[in-house]
């Protein structure tokens, strides 16, 4: 999608659509809104007065100009209440309009910045223009797949932001530049997550993150079976041994600040396909469980949008990838196995894989010098009925570290909500023959999941995000359509832009 920026009057833009909003509580359209619906002769707020557009969330409601002005259709898109307008529901009415759009054939869409938000104190212009930029990148998002392509398929090919002259130019600029690499990025995550499993191995993986590397300039390290075999790596050869595909640990570096030792160490995990192991998943829903890599999506395209931009910090991901497959070599349950950081884990449940795989990544992030920890994982089906697919769960050792991981996702727009670590949960893991087990039963079952992770930071600040409820869309959503979201990819691009600073 190419954008451009332009100061002319709207109203007299050619264009094949123009998108502008009203919300359900203001007594008249303003900004504009107001400037397009005076062009047409007051077509919109008779519509309004008509009850035809209440300004509900996400209502769209689509006219023809037929020639009053240059722009061929005007689409209203519905920002709900006023008082309750926040960034992340613009992204959203955004994604919506554009998709909308998108659907109807549309190729060319403009929309007016208005600076009324802005001297109202309620956002930083910057995030105002990411929000709308991101949202119709992201809103208009497809995965191409194996298909023959259609010859009317119809995609966005030009957005432009009509941008209130009261907006500074360099927050436009920055604005732009942020949402550009993160929608990149986070479409590169959503194809990664959307690929069937047969193309998305654990190598296929790695040489996605050895792309990523060379074109971002990151450091790039993958090791096959035999490292992991040399450093002792038993939880992920454990997992991965069933699979004729070997597992891979993928480890990407960004220096960014060499002069100091702190490293924000990002774990993801990269499950390319899991059956449950020996201990099989039901039959229904197990292609869903290709999606199971989504975690090391976000970790891998986090780093490309973080050596894009190029922040004041240091980063090293860290991908355990394997298949979760089953044949006469699984892991059992009650075997012990022995992880890369010592411990031993007693094997209760083959489907409890991916906190196996990520005990090792964890410690092999800190081997490698992480002093600030966060995983991303699809971890637990258990998340999703304690929260739903609204939110992703968060767990954490160290309050101040989870609070900068919380803010990040605010800003970003992904939501996350914090579970317990009492102390009291720590008997879920407890084994009798071995230093840690990997299942307790279904209570706390996102909880277990976490703090068995936890176990492996051990006193290294760490927030664990458990995303198995956000990771996919079951129908378009804001600015999600249906299938993989990319959720983590914007908010450890946030977190690394803010630690920057500090």
């Amino acid at each position: 999608m190419n954008i451009k920026i332009s100061t002319e009057a709207i109203s007299t833009i050619a264009t094949d659509c123009l998108i502008v909003t009203y919300c359900e509580d203001q007594d008249n359209v303003k900004g504009f809104t107001k400037a397009v619906d005076e062009a047409l002769e007051h077509r919109i707020s008779q519509l309004i007065a008509e009850k035809e557009i209440k300004g509900k969330f996400g209502e769209v409601t689509l006219l023809h100009n037929w020639g009053k002005i240059p722009a061929k259709r005007t689409l209203v898109i519905g920002l709900g209440k006023e008082s309750k307008l926040t960034v992340e529901k613009v992204r959203d009415a955004m994604g919506i309009a554009a998709r909308h759009a998108q659907k109807v054939g549309i190729k060319n869409l403009t929309f007016g910045v208005s600076n009324y938000y802005v001297e109202k104190k309620l956002w930083n212009p910057v995030d105002i223009i990411q929000g709308i930029v991101e949202g119709a990148e992201l809103g208009t998002y497809t995965f191409k797949g194996y298909k023959k392509k259609e010859e009317n398929e119809v995609s966005i090919q030009e957005f432009i932001l009509v941008v209130d002259s009261a907006l500074k130019k360099e927050a436009i600029e920055v604005g732009l530049e942020r949402a550009k690499v993160a929608a990149h990025a986070t479409k590169l995550a959503r194809n990664l997550v959307n690929e069937p499993g047969n193309k998305m191995t654990p190598a296929i993986l790695a040489e996605r993150a050895k792309q990523i590397a060379h074109k971002r300039n990151l450091e790039v390290h993958i090791l096959d079976k035999a490292d992991l075999e040399e450093l002792g790596m038993g939880a992920l050869l454990g997992v991965g041994q069933a699979s004729a595909n070997e597992p891979k640990m993928i480890v990407l570096k960004y220096i960014g600040a060499p002069e100091t030792k702190e490293v924000l160490g990002f774990v993801g995990k990269g499950i390319t396909f899991d059956t449950g192991g020996i201990q099989v998943k039901p039959d229904e829903g197990m292609g869903e469980m290709k999606t199971d890599m989504a975690g090391a999506a976000a970790v891998i395209c986090a780093m490309d949008a973080i050596g894009a931009l190029r922040p004041h910090v240091n980063v090293i991901a860290v991908v355990p990838a394997c298949e979760n497959m089953i044949s006469g070599n699984n892991l059992k349950p009650a075997d012990v196995i022995t992880s890369f950081s010592g411990k031993t884990i007693e094997i209760v449940h083959t489907d409890a894989e991916g906190r196996l795989i990520l005990a090792d990544g964890i410690a092999y992030a800190k081997h490698l010098g992480a002093t600030k920890l966060v995983d991303v994982a699809t971890l637990t089906g258990s998340v999703i009925s304690a929260l739903g697919r609204e939110a992703t769960g968060l767990i954490t050792n160290d309050e101040e570290w989870a609070n900068e991981v919380k803010t990040a996702a605010r800003i970003a727009g992904e939501k996350v909500w914090q579970l317990p670590n009492y102390e009291e949960y720590q008997e879920y893991i407890e084994s009798e023959i071995a230093d840690i087990k990997n299942d307790a039963g279904p209570a706390a079952g996102c909880i277990q999941g976490g703090i068995f992770i936890g176990a492996f930071a051990e006193d290294t600040p760490w927030v664990h995000l458990d995303i198995a409820g956000t990771a996919t869309a079951k129908k378009d959503k804001g600015h999600h359509p249906k299938g993989a979201t990319g959720v983590g990819v914007r908010t450890l691009l946030k977190l690394a832009i803010r630690y920057a600073s500090h």
